[in-house]
C-alpha cells in the first residue's frame, strides 16, 4: 500500500498477517480486503485460523506479522480499545453481555462521549441533555431490533437470538464504521435467526462494512458481497460463494468435517 493512498472510510486492509503460538502456525501470510460499505465473509473448517484472524485484526492479539489498515490508519499491534475508538468494533462467538444490567443499561453504557464523565459537565449539568440524546437513541435502536417487550429484563435472561440483537444495538449505539463479527448465528433459534438476518442487512444499508466469519454457508451466501475460504491459516479461495461451491480446493479443506454435499443448497 502506498503511503499517500488514502482508503475510504470503513475500509479494511490486511497484508500478509501471520500469527504463531508456541511455534505452530495458526495464521499464514494472510491478505484481504474489504471495501468500505461491503460484507465479507470467511468460512472453513474448525481450527483453520478464522476467530485467529478476527483476533488479530481487531487487536485481541497484538503480537503478530504483517500490516492491518483501517480506513488510512496503520493499526497493526494496536489494542482492541484503541482500534474500537477508530470506529472498528468487533463482537465474539460468546456474546458479552453485561449479565445483571437491564436490556436499556446495556446499550445505554454503550454511548460514545459519555458527557457526565467531565468534571465540568458533572458540576454545570450539561450531562443531562446528553443524556436524554442518548436514551431516546437507545429506545430506538431497542424498538428497532424488536427488544422493547424486554427492555427492563437483565441480559442473562435472555434467549441466545435476544442476546445477538442485543449486541448488534450496542454496536450500533457506539456508531461504528466497521464491525467484525464471529459466528453471529451460533446458539440462535431458527425464529430469531431470521431477525438476526434481516438486522444484518442492514448494517449494509447503512453502509457499515462487515467482516464475518460463519459456519452457516446459507447464511454467509445470502449476506456476503465476497467470500474468502481459510485452511491450515491460509486464504485458500476468494470469490462469490456460488462459485466457491464448485472449486475443489474448497471441496477438499471441507472433506472429513463437511460432507460435499454441505457446500451445496
Amino acid at each position: 500500500m502506498s503511503s499517500n493512498e488514502v482508503l475510504p472510510q470503513g475500509s479494511i486492509r490486511v497484508e500478509n498477517l501471520s500469527k504463531s503460538f508456541g511455534g505452530v502456525s495458526a495464521v499464514s501470510d494472510v491478505s484481504l480486503s474489504v471495501p468500505a460499505g461491503t460484507f465479507y465473509g470467511i468460512i472453513g473448517p474448525n481450527g483453520s485460523g478464522k476467530s485467529t484472524l478476527l483476533d488479530c485484526i481487531s487487536g485481541v492479539h497484538t503480537s503478530y506479522g504483517g500490516r492491518v489498515h483501517f480506513e488510512d490508519t496503520d493499526i497493526s499491534g494496536m489494542a482492541l480499545h484503541k482500534i474500537a475508538s477508530l470506529g472498528m468494533l468487533r463482537t465474539f462467538q460468546v456474546s458479552r453481555l453485561f449479565e445483571n444490567m437491564s436490556v436499556l443499561s446495556n446499550v445505554m453504557v454503550a454511548a460514545p462521549e459519555q458527557e457526565g464523565e467531565g468534571l465540568f459537565s458533572a458540576i454545570s449539568g450539561s450531562w443531562r441533555k446528553s443524556q436524554a440524546g442518548h436514551l431516546t437513541r437507545a429506545r430506538s435502536l431497542i424498538d428497532h431490533y424488536e427488544l422493547t417487550r424486554v427492555e427492563e429484563a437483565y441480559a442473562s435472561e435472555l434467549s441466545g437470538g435476544q442476546r445477538r440483537l442485543l449486541e448488534l444495538a450496542r454496536l450500533l449505539m457506539m456508531r461504528p464504521r466497521a464491525v467484525l463479527l464471529d459466528e453471529p448465528f451460533a446458539g440462535v433459534s431458527p425464529v430469531n435467526r431470521a431477525r438476526l438476518l434481516k438486522q444484518l442487512h442492514s448494517f449494509s444499508e447503512a453502509g457499515i462494512t462487515v467482516l464475518m466469519v460463519e459456519h452457516r454457508l446459507e447464511l454467509v451466501e445470502e449476506l456476503c458481497d465476497k467470500v474468502g475460504v481459510m485452511a491450515e491459516g491460509k486464504i485458500i479461495a476468494e470469490g462469490a460463494m456460488s462459485d466457491l461451491r464448485q472449486d475443489r480446493a474448497v471441496l477438499s479443506a471441507y472433506l472429513g468435517e463437511f460432507h460435499k454435499d454441505a457446500l451445496r443448497m
